[in-house]
């Protein structure tokens, strides 16, 4: 901290503290919305996956962050002239990366010279600055990175000595981690391209890597699944979509929770057999036990979404509507959340209502937990279409169960609330 605390003397003008640290700013950068913050605490809200600005709540048209120069040299002076009360001067940040130096970095890469020193000079200086990413990222480092991701011998998985083969190991790691901090920039996205080894290299550490290298895999095979060829690939690899329903369950690690809904959500949204594996390996118990702590909007759409994707089909809304909590909580989502998020949670019951072997079951789970009411209330609000479609669907197949209970105002009553 450039300034301590315990100086009760020392007043820090308001304009010189980041929104997010509460901290002197160090390397100020402005976001298109106009509000400036230190460098190192926006770039950590922007890769836990946040997309607003965190002092307005602006949806970010984009993520580049402008260097403040001006408010910079402020600082510094004012840290000068407050030298005798302890105050350390901030330093001037580091020059950009200049494109020969990231070119000569990758030349070496591709020629085997010091190739594990230079993957983490490469990461090292992509984390300063999105600017050094797009530099990085336009010079081709994440080809030339994927193409390092190579096995260690012919025998390979099955040969697999951790203490003979440490190095490799320890690079891989090293490279996957890289990868995953130059996907984070705008120009990369959609550029990462494997082979069927580097696919098999990446999908071993997702299973037995250690917890950061399995969420950096899921980063980077998220970003392999944009592309249809590598997704059916992806999709044939032993284990990937078992791991990644693993991954949900690491409650404590926020990061490898959303590294998992991301490239699941891109795998289900492909073949029914994928559903079924996710089904299988536990993904509807995983989303459902992870819906009351997901934590912001992104996450509890990509939940539900997924869990729309299982119900479409029968292994996963048997699974759906033998679980305890999920018919309540679905309902309890209902004008609580997203509108996204509604109208996923709506679909699911409405197809778990339909199709599930215990459909009556469930009606009837549904009810207690005071779906009727919610759905009447989320008709009168401007919900999509799809919503509004399916709500009323469901209404009709619940109707006849709630007239049996005594609180029940009756069809006739209910009919001049919602006419269906």
């Amino acid at each position: 901290m450039v300034v301590p605390r315990k100086l009760l003397n020392v007043t820090v003008p308001s304009y010189f503290m980041c929104p997010i640290s509460l901290d002197l700013m160090r390397d100020p950068v402005t976001l298109c919305t106009g509000m400036t913050y230190d460098r190192s605490s926006i770039e950590k809200w922007l890769d836990d996956g946040n997309l607003t600005c965190p002092a307005t709540m602006q949806l970010l048209d984009s993520t580049s962050l402008i260097p403040n120069h001006t408010l910079r040299r402020l600082i510094q002076e004012w840290c000068v002239s407050n030298r005798s009360n302890g105050v350390e001067r901030i330093p001037t940040p580091k020059l950009p990366a200049q494109p020969e130096e990231v070119k000569a970095m990758l030349e070496d890469l591709k020629s085997g010279i010091n190739v594990h020193d230079t993957v983490k000079r490469l990461r090292s200086l992509a984390r300063e600055s999105e600017k050094n990413k797009r530099c990085a990222s336009d010079a081709g480092a994440v080809h030339v990175l994927i193409n390092l991701l190579t096995v260690p011998n012919a025998e390979w998985p099955a040969s697999l000595n951790y203490s003979a083969d440490r190095d490799w190991v320890e690079l891989t790691e090293d490279v996957l981690a890289t990868i995953v901090v130059l996907s984070n920039s705008e120009s990369s996205r959609g550029s990462v391209v494997a082979g069927t080894k580097q696919l098999a290299c990446i999908c071993w550490f997702l299973r037995r890597g250690s917890i950061e290298s399995k969420v950096n895999a899921a980063v980077v095979l998220e970003s392999l699944a944009s592309n249809s060829e590598l997704k059916s690939a992806l999709s044939e690899m032993e284990g990937v979509i078992e791991s990644l329903v693993g991954l949900l369950r690491e409650k404590f690690y926020p990061r490898a929770v959303r590294a998992s809904l991301k490239c699941l959500l891109a795998l289900c949204a492909t073949t029914r057999k994928n559903r079924i594996r996710a089904v299988e390996a536990g993904g509807v118990a995983a989303l459902v036990e992870l819906l009351p702590e997901a934590e912001g909007r992104g996450m509890l759409e990509r939940a539900l979404k997924i869990l729309e994707f299982l119900s479409s089909c029968a292994e996963g809304r048997e699974a759906i509507s033998d679980h305890a909590l999920a018919i309540p909580m679905l309902v309890k989502l209902i004008l609580r959340a997203s509108e996204a998020a509604i109208e996923h949670a709506v679909v699911i019951l409405w197809m778990v209502c339909e199709y599930s072997v215990n459909a009556s079951t469930v009606r009837d789970s549904a009810v207690q937990a005071g779906v009727i009411t919610r759905l009447i209330l989320l008709l009168q609000t401007e919900c999509s279409k799809r919503t509004k479609q399916k709500a009323i669907e469901l209404l009709k197949h619940l109707r006849d169960i709630w007239s049996q209970y005594p609180c029940s105002p009756g069809n006739k009553a209910l009919s001049r609330i919602a006419p269906f």
